[in-house]
């Protein structure tokens, strides 16, 4: 699925990848670690090989490879959201090398976001402790990832 041809012709043309940052992209991020009260959040882009980050609060990087994605699991699944309170305790990230290395994920929560039918990336946060979430928070987290798509859609039709 992350290799798919249209899938990624849709993220190309969204004309994001590699750009620089932007305050409407880092506003929301910076909303969302406040909302959720985690130390990282991101607007992540998932290309081929790799997770690239339009914003990114709480940790340096502005990519990583797709080996270590969390967001990789939107390629297997329906859902629209996403919330692991516990990493450790999730078959499906409890092996994953950043939960068993540094910085020892342990809750991660994340919002799909898609352009043109298809999946280009994910509000994604993360936090070194076991959290729960509220349906409040839940909500935000469906509004944010909504304006993220709207502006991403506004940019690149350029209306």
């Amino acid at each position: 699925m992350r290799h798919n041809p249209e899938r990624l012709q849709a993220l190309k043309n969204l004309a994001l990848l590699d750009t620089a940052t932007e305050v409407v992209y880092d506003d929301l991020t910076r909303m969302l670690a406040k909302a959720f009260d985690v130390p990282i959040a991101m607007v992540s882009l998932l290309d081929a090989d790799r997770d690239w980050f339009k914003s990114c609060i709480g940790v340096s990087l502005m990519e990583s490879p797709a080996e270590t994605s969390f967001c990789e699991i939107f390629f297997y699944c329906d859902d629209d959201f996403l919330v692991i309170p516990d990493t450790t305790a999730d078959a499906r990230f409890a092996d994953h090398p950043l939960v068993v290395n540094a910085p020892f994920i342990r809750f991660y929560a994340s919002a799909r976001l898609a352009f043109d039918g298809h999946t280009v990336g994910t509000l994604c946060i993360y936090d070194t402790k076991v959290k729960q979430v509220s349906a409040e928070q839940l909500e935000v987290l469906g509004a944010m990832r909504l304006a993220a798509m709207e502006t991403m859609a506004r940019q690149t039709r350029g209306a």
